[in-house]
């Protein structure tokens, strides 16, 4: 398909960008012509037979003038418009994979932890959580101008974020004692001082993948006890668990860099980690897109999973796909990958107050809803690999495993999402 865009305008970069997102969705190819008598679709504002084009929005970006606020974005559905009030599916594309609604962000729209709240958001204001809007919008586009292409099968990205070890003798303690469960507070007493630490357990979710034929990755902490913003990290040392993050390794699992709260670089926490791989997931979710998508790049990382709502699953930029954000300020994609997550058993757990039984279809209800074109990513933490407080939701992560494996669903690990993603710019 030729396509024209007009140069030297605030819109050139960004709807390239978008081509290309498109180009990596569909497997197509667009030829960029020089002249508009080329191209059967065209971008110019000064052509009357451009493709609907919101000028303004693009340019107030380009100008630093924009608020990008939803509220004044998306005026009365989740759509930019023209001056006319005509849908532009490109811009409204670009608005939403870049989570540009976080742009600039007031302080009433964080929570205590400095993320963006979900309540802030577009997606609670118009109750589309779930729903794969940017996907839709790429349909409607290719609809319209017959743009077939093939469409790939959505995969799992399993991940473990490897948060506590030694938490279970307070948690699973004090759940025993509440339930009168005698036995079990003299099995949790005796792990205890056996140093046979029952969230400690990396060999237990190994063996577990291993059924199933699932890899995953691990994302570990290496700074530990609380930082001076206040926020708790590891209760381990990163020296004291060179044997697990061995086991994984040996086992064909991949190890990553869970992002701590101290004031120590993204560069500097993978040298003290030792950790070959450039992958990341932020601690607590505490990530803001368009300030730590610069951190990232001042970085050695290629991979990042931080994209998320932790109060709610779903699809945080209304994308199911890995992709690579777009740099604002340079006009070009960032020079990594980010996979959003959208699944999250603490979310479930504390935030949603889901019955335990129900998560498991919930998350396989998600993929049969998006069998194509979907990343779909869920973090499981390793004390919910767990017998006791935790227990039952073994069960449910063993159901989604089983249904991967029974579906032959692929399940990957960051390199082939890197891989597959990075656009030719």
């Amino acid at each position: 398909m030729n396509v024209y865009v007009r140069k030297n305008t605030s819109y050139y970069h960004p709807i390239i960008y978008v081509l290309k997102i498109i180009e990596k969705n569909r497997n197509v190819i667009f030829n960029i012509k020089n002249s508009s008598a080329e191209a059967e679709i065209i971008w110019d504002h000064k052509n009357i037979k451009s493709e609907v084009l919101a000028y303004d929005f693009f340019d107030s970006i380009k100008n630093g003038s924009a608020s990008l606020k939803h509220s004044e974005v998306f005026l009365t559905s989740p759509n930019v418009t023209d001056k006319n009030e005509n849908v532009d599916k490109i811009a409204s594309i670009f608005y939403m994979i870049n989570s540009l609604q976080e742009f600039n962000v007031e302080k009433k729209d964080l929570d205590d932890l400095g993320r963006f709240r979900y309540s802030s958001s577009y997606q609670y204001r118009f109750n589309n959580i779930n729903e794969n809007l940017v996907e839709t919008l790429i349909n409607n586009f290719c609809d319209e101008h017959s743009i077939s292409g093939n469409k790939n099968d959505s995969v799992f990205f399993i991940s473990h974020d490897i948060d506590r070890l030694y938490g279970s003798f307070f948690e699973d303690g004090f759940w025993a004692l509440k339930k009168m469960k005698i036995g079990t507070m003299l099995n949790i007493i005796l792990a205890e001082i056996s140093k046979n630490y029952h969230w400690k357990n990396i060999d237990k979710i190994v063996k577990i993948n291993d059924v199933y034929d699932i890899k995953s990755t691990f994302f570990w902490i290496v700074n530990k006890g609380r930082s001076e913003s206040g926020i708790e990290n590891a209760d381990y040392n990163i020296s004291d668990v060179e044997d697990e993050i061995k086991l994984v390794d040996e086992s064909s699992n991949v190890n990553g860099l869970h992002k701590s709260s101290f004031d120590m670089s993204i560069d500097e926490e993978l040298k003290k980690g030792k950790f070959e791989n450039k992958y990341n997931r932020y601690h607590y979710l505490k990530f803001l897109p368009h300030k730590h998508y610069k951190e990232m790049s001042n970085s050695s990382l290629n991979f990042d999973s931080s994209l998320g709502f932790a109060e709610e699953c779903g699809f945080r930029n209304s994308y199911g796909k890995s992709f690579q954000p777009f740099d604002i300020k340079n006009g070009k994609p960032y020079d990594f990958i980010e996979t959003p997550l959208q699944l999250m058993d603490r979310t479930f757990h504390k935030y949603m107050d889901v019955e335990v039984d129900g998560i498991g279809d919930r998350i396989i209800n998600m993929y049969e809803q998006n069998p194509k074109n979907c990343d779909i990513s869920l973090l499981w933490h390793n004390n919910y690999f767990t017998d006791y407080k935790y227990g039952s939701f073994i069960k449910e992560y063993k159901k989604v495993v089983e249904f991967i494996y029974e579906s032959k669903i692929g399940c990957v690990t960051p390199d082939v999402l890197v891989k597959n993603n990075y656009l030719s710019w």
